[in-house]
């Protein structure tokens, strides 16, 4: 496994497995599988070679601080991340960025080739997302019969966009080393193909299978990351969600409850989820005081200034809707939460949830939809998902969700009032139809997808 950060966090208590949703959606398959990791090693003092309960040899890439600004922050995050989600916000192109990106993908390169080297049989070797997409056509320089995959677990925007990027023919050469390249979306898979054939008229589509002009065969597959449904199965019906459960229902006694968890990040659509309750609680008078709003906003690359920004403006946004409904000794319409919470606290806000509000403006996958879905149906919930459109879980969710565009505001807390006034019989079944397709499509599911194409699309040299 190669991704941009090792899967591991320092806390008070040590180390422990990091929280993110990669880390999340592998760790079940991590556990069956081993392995090797190699990641970008942010602490200052080391990461251990092994953490207790993640059962792979950690394998730091140390990048200093001029690094990590022009690879991540820059390049990554500046450039990459908002052109990939339809320029939600304008993205800037700096070659200075580009030069470090290289250099960072060639230093994971070395790196990867020195652990494939300690094995006697070459081992295959997974790439992740976006930070890393001139690595396969490195490491094919370097181990040339190592099996070599890419996944990229952000939307792959259409030709159209794509192509606005200088450097956009070098980072389909990257990408076009894998054997296979694995993505959310036939949407997102196809926009890779058209950007393909746009940019190299001697590459041929049959299928999932792209010919280049050398002969070489490389695949093009959809597969939708999922989650471990039986881990948020137990989660849900665990005694320390239920203890977290029952003081959410005494704290929000009364009241109807839309939740929604997001990174604090631009993409997700925060601001205009905000601003639709706001025109709901205008509109319907008769809401205010029966609804409450629970918005947890984990921070997210604080030290970018759009972040900044952005947290700027939510928490503005938070202020004056308080201000404008809140009544003279009763609680506040918004709930705010400017961190994480624990697992089982976020299990018990899913069962306590009447609406689940996720709603980005542009989302690879986004597995919040699905651990909500899992958690309600295993304790015979009956909230609504509201779901964007423009995130890779619409693609499986259908009509099941309450589909909304969340560029149209209004249209959009239209839709919350919708949500929380349909039938409670026909909410269930809806939890029910949606769980079980992320039980048929697990993590454990993807994995086996992913691995196998890569397999079947190697040739060995």
């Amino acid at each position: 496994m190669v991704a941009n950060r090792l899967p591991v966090s320092r806390g008070p208590e040590g180390w422990r497995a990091a929280a993110g949703g990669l880390v999340t959606a592998l760790r079940p398959v991590i556990a069956e599988t081993g392995g090797a990791w190699v990641g970008w090693d942010d602490d200052p003092e080391g990461v251990p070679p092994r953490v207790e309960g993640l059962d792979c040899d950690l394998h730091p890439v140390t990048l200093s601080a001029h690094d990590v600004q022009g690879y991540y922050h820059g390049f990554a995050n500046r450039t990459v991340w908002p052109l990939f989600h339809d320029l939600v916000v304008e993205p800037v192109v700096d070659r200075a960025w580009w030069r470090t990106y290289q250099d960072v993908n060639r230093r994971f390169a070395e790196a990867t080739a020195e652990v494939v080297a300690q094995h006697d049989e070459t081992p295959l070797i997974w790439v992740q997302d976006y930070h890393l997409m001139l690595l396969p056509e490195m490491l094919r320089s370097l181990v040339p019969d190592a099996p070599i995959g890419f996944f990229l677990h952000v939307p792959f925007p259409p030709p159209e966009l794509f192509i606005r990027l200088p450097w956009r023919d070098r980072l389909l050469n990257g990408l076009l080393a894998a054997d296979s390249i694995g993505f959310h979306t036939a949407q997102y898979r196809d926009n890779f193909v058209r950007s393909v054939q746009h940019l190299f008229t001697g590459v041929t589509a049959l299928g999932d299978l792209l010919i280049r002009p050398d002969g070489r065969q490389v695949r093009a597959v959809a597969h939708p990351i999922s989650i471990d449904t039986e881990e948020f199965g137990s989660l849900a019906t665990s005694d320390e969600t239920q203890h977290e459960y029952e003081a959410l229902k005494e704290q929000f006694d009364g009241r109807r409850v839309f939740l929604g968890v997001d990174r604090l990040d631009y993409t997700k659509g925060i601001r205009h989820r905000l601003q639709s309750i706001e025109l709901m609680l205008e509109r319907e008078p008769e809401l205010r005081g029966k609804v409450a709003f629970v918005q947890v906003a984990v921070p997210s690359r604080d030290d970018v200034q759009e972040y900044r920004d952005l947290r700027t403006q939510v928490e503005t946004e938070v202020g004056r809707i308080n201000g404008r409904f809140t009544e003279p000794g009763h609680d506040v319409p918004v709930h705010y939460l400017y961190r994480g919470v624990p697992r089982e606290k976020l299990g018990a806000y899913y069962r306590l949830a009447d609406v689940m509000c996720v709603t980005p403006l542009k989302d690879g996958m986004n597995l919040v939809a699905k651990e909500f879905v899992v958690v309600q149906a295993a304790t015979g919930g009956d909230g609504a998902l509201l779901l964007s459109e423009f995130c890779g879980a619409a693609a499986e969710f259908g009509d099941d969700a309450v589909r909304c565009n969340p560029f149209d505001v209004e249209g959009q807390s239209e839709l919350m009032e919708s949500a929380l006034a349909l039938d409670e019989i026909e909410r269930k079944a809806r939890i029910r139809r949606m769980a079980e397709v992320v039980k048929r499509t697990d993590v454990f599911r993807w994995v086996t997808d992913e691995l196998a194409d890569i397999e079947e699309g190697f040739t060995r040299p």
